[in-house]
C-alpha cells in the first residue's frame, strides 16, 4: 500500500498495522500453524529394558552375513556354545526387522552382570565381579556405595524417573541414598499403574524376575514374552508416541562373539577391563524406521549419553562423556510411526 493510500485509508479510521495483525490470525485460524519439526525432544520417555546374558552372536547370528558358524541351541534354557535362530525369538527380531537395532553394541565391563549394571546407571563399577550370593547381598548394606548415578543428574534437573524390577537385581539400591527409596524404586505393577495414569517418568529401567530374565538356565520363550507384553503396554498407551524403548542384555553370558571387542581399560592386575563382549541393542519408536541397523561404535554408558543429551545433563565420568549416542537409530524427519502391538 502507497504512502497516498495508506493516508486515504486512515481517513475512515483504517489501520494497515491492525488490519496484517487480523489477516495473520485469520490465516491461522483456518488453515492452523505449521507443524514443529520433530526432534530429539520429541522423545519425551526413554525405557530401557534389560534382559541377561546373551552375546550378540547368540542370539541374533542371523542377521549377519556371514552367519557365525556356530550350531544351533536346541534348548530353550541352555546356550553354551550354540545360537540361536530367528525361529526361537521372532518377536526379537520383528523388533529389530520392523524398527533398528545396533551391530557393534558392546558391554562396559569384561565380565558378568553386577559391573555392566552399575555401568549403566553411573558410568563407573567399583567391581569387575558379582558378588557372592544371595541376591540381597548385592544391595546395601553389604554392597553399598555413594558415588554419583544418572538418578542424581536427573533429580537435580526436576526430571522424573523410576526403576521398575520384579524380584531381581536393581543396582540403584547398591547406592545408600537410594537403597529404602520406594519412590524410584518399585515393582512392575507400578509401571502398569503408571502408563495408565499421567505421571509416567522421562527415564525408567525395567527389568524382570529372574524367570522372565532369559538368564541361562530359565526359558527364553517366557523371557521374550515378558518382553512383549512390556512393550505391548507402552505401546497401547498414550505414551507411545513420545517414547523410545531400547532392549539390551547386560552381558553376553557363556557364548562368546565372534568381534573382539577393543581394550581401552585394564584392571590393576593388568586384566582386561573395557570393553566386554557384543551385546544386542533394539530400537522401537515412533521415529525409527524399519530396516535401521546402526553400526556406530556403542555402549552400554552410550544409552547415558542419549539421556544426557535429551534432559540437558552433564557427563557422570570420562566414559559416558566420550561416548556415542545412538542417535543414528533415529530419523527425525520421518513421519510419526504407529505402534506395533504383537498378539499371540
Amino acid at each position: 500500500m502507497g504512502f497516498r493510500s495508506a493516508r486515504r485509508w486512515k481517513r475512515f479510521g483504517f489501520n494497515p498495522g491492525v488490519a496484517a495483525a487480523i489477516a495473520a490470525a485469520l490465516a491461522t485460524s483456518c488453515f492452523g500453524s505449521a507443524p514443529k519439526a520433530a526432534s530429539l525432544n520429541s522423545i519425551q520417555h526413554i525405557v530401557i529394558i534389560i534382559k541377561e546374558n546373551h552375546s550378540f552372536d547368540n542370539y541374533f547370528g542371523s542377521l549377519q552375513d556371514p552367519k557365525p558358524s556356530l550350531p544351533h541351541c536346541l534348548n530353550p534354557r541352555l546356550q553354551d556354545r550354540c545360537q540361536y535362530e530367528m525361529s526361537d525369538i521372532p518377536d526379537y527380531y520383528r523388533y529389530a526387522k520392523n524398527f533398528g537395532y545396533a551391530a557393534n553394541y558392546f558391554t562396559d565391563a569384561r565380565g558378568p552382570s553386577w559391573p555392566n549394571d552399575m555401568m549403566m546407571i553411573a558410568a563407573q563399577s567399583p567391581r569387575s565381579d558379582d558378588p557372592p550370593p544371595p541376591l540381597t547381598g548385592w544391595e546395601c548394606p553389604v554392597n553399598c556405595y555413594d558415588f554419583r548415578t544418572i538418578g542424581d543428574e536427573l533429580n537435580d534437573r526436576g526430571t522424573s524417573w523410576r526403576s521398575y524390577t520384579e524380584d531381581a537385581y536393581d543396582p540403584f539400591r547398591s547406592i545408600q541414598r537410594y537403597a529404602d527409596d520406594h519412590t524410584h524404586n518399585v515393582g512392575m505393577p507400578q509401571l502398569l499403574a503408571d502408563l495408565d495414569s499421567a505421571d509416567f517418568a522421562s527415564v525408567a529401567w525395567v527389568r524382570p524376575s529372574p524367570a522372565d530374565s532369559e538368564h541361562p538356565g530359565y526359558d527364553i520363550h517366557r523371557g521374550e514374552a515378558w518382553t512383549v507384553s512390556v512393550v505391548n503396554a507402552i505401546m497401547r498407551s498414550r505414551y507411545w508416541s513420545s517414547t523410545a524403548i531400547f532392549i539390551t542384555w547386560d552381558d553376553a553370558g557363556s557364548v562368546s562373539d565372534h568381534i573382539a571387542p577393543p581394550v581401552v581399560e585394564r584392571l590393576p592386575n593388568g586384566k582386561a577391563f573395557r570393553y566386554g563382549l557384543r551385546v544386542a541393542l533394539i530400537v522401537i519408536s515412533p521415529y525409527t524406521r524399519a530396516g535401521t541397523v546402526s553400526h556406530e561404535f556403542l555402549s552400554h554408558v552410550s544409552l547415558l549419553k542419549l539421556i544426557e543429551l535429551r534432559f540437558g545433563l552433564e557427563p557422570l565420568t570420562f566414559r559416558d562423556r566420550d561416548a556415542s549416542a545412538p542417535m543414528s537409530l533415529f530419523d527425525f524427519a520421518m513421519p510419526e510411526r504407529g505402534p506395533l502391538v504383537i498378539t499371540r
